[in-house]
């Protein structure tokens, strides 16, 4: 019992890794713009595609490819929320404006 649930960790922080290295990708292409609004999305989206391919019956191959896609999909669907809802704006108010440079 203890060895499955330690096995089922590891492997949801494995496909976690993935997402966030999927997520530092396309943040650094994007220059840091939301990224912080994506993050989250990305790491579901990995861990969701993940288990999805356990469910289906996949190999585990194939659940870390579909665990960076579904990462992908996620982060750029967070991104262009982002850009749609103009959320920089919204979150403006929210930024200290004194600190030093």
């Amino acid at each position: 019992m203890l060895f499955n649930v330690i096995f089922l960790i590891l492997f949801l922080a494995a496909w976690g890794a993935v997402g966030m290295l999927v997520w530092i990708g396309l943040s650094l292409r994007r220059r840091a713009v939301g990224a912080l609004w994506a993050a989250p999305f990305a790491l579901i989206g990995a861990i969701g595609g993940g288990i999805l391919t356990g469910v289906i019956g996949w190999d585990v191959g194939w659940s870390f490819a579909v665990a960076a896609s579904a990462s992908a999909v996620c982060c750029l669907l967070a991104f262009r929320t982002w850009d749609a809802w103009n959320l920089g704006e919204r979150f403006a108010s929210w930024a200290r404006l004194d600190r030093p440079r």
